[in-house]
């Protein structure tokens, strides 16, 4: 029967399940914060979902036990996450397929989620003491939130995603993007021109993933967004962490040129599919 996460003795099985499928599972603290979008079927599944930076359409994640495959847990988790997008007012959902999981994209697909894209997986792995950061690049303060945040609202819609995305209202972006997030700008003659940020990887303490880098439209091709990834490189460095990871759209090629440049190695990576709710 699925039902709402209600405890940690919950959280801890939701973790179990994301363990058995992803090399990165989300930590207990972090299903803590999401647990109101977190639907649970106690006999080996769950379903996260929750508003997206897309109009209209949620995201969704539904994740099985292996040994709890083909049992009618995924199918009853997909019915459930539509039912749960359509409560937040939306119309459909997306979410990502692993890439090669043949088996996952022909479930999607059979439930009326079709691919929309494909990414690509970048990794660089680092030196201890690697890199500086360069001139320009500072810590995200709070007086440069306001600053930080006209480059997310100029950038957001430009990224390759399930559709145009929009960027949510001030207060909650500084609490979803900011809060726990390891975070650079880049600034020039006083104005925020760009920022990125790292984000920890579950328990994971070797690895960090990177979310967001925009850069303002009229500072692009300037050199600042790979600025901004020589700073998370460094300070990644510095503190004994052992790779850095990310993942963006095939059709992204400024990014996966800028990553080159920087060493990261590039691999398949999950397939995006969307549907109706």
């Amino acid at each position: 029967m699925i039902r709402e996460a209600d405890d940690d003795a919950d959280l801890e099985l939701c973790v179990r399940i994301a363990g058995a499928v992803e090399q990165a599972p989300p930590s207990i603290e972090q299903m803590r914060a999401v647990r109101e979008r977190l639907l649970l079927d106690p006999a080996g599944g769950y379903a996260y979902v929750d508003y997206s930076s897309v109009p209209g359409s949620a995201f969704a994640m539904v994740r099985v036990a292996p040994g709890r495959r083909r049992s009618g847990i995924g199918s009853a988790l997909v019915g459930a996450a539509a039912s749960a997008a359509r409560e937040l007012g939306c119309e459909s959902a997306w979410g990502f397929v692993r890439g090669g999981d043949e088996e996952s994209l022909r479930f999607a697909s059979t439930r009326g989620f079709a691919e929309v894209a494909r990414e690509v997986e970048l990794t660089r792995r680092l030196v201890p003491g690697e890199g500086a950061i360069p001139a320009g690049i500072v810590d995200l303060g709070v007086e440069h939130r306001v600053g930080a945040y006209a480059v997310a609202v100029a950038a957001v819609g430009d990224m390759p995603t399930a559709g145009r995305g929009e960027t949510r209202p001030f207060e909650e972006w500084v609490e979803r993007e900011l809060a726990g997030a390891v975070a650079f700008v880049a600034v020039e003659e006083g104005i925020v021109v760009g920022y990125a940020t790292l984000q920890h990887l579950g328990d994971d303490s070797s690895r960090l993933e990177h979310g967001f880098t925009g850069v303002l439209p009229e500072y692009r091709r300037r050199g600042f967004a790979t600025a901004l990834g020589r700073a998370q490189i460094a300070w990644a460095a510095e503190r004994g962490y052992e790779e850095l990871v990310t993942t963006t759209g095939v059709s992204n090629t400024p990014l996966r040129r800028q990553k080159a440049k920087l060493g990261y190695a590039e691999l398949d990576g999950p397939i995006l599919v969307r549907g109706p709710v």
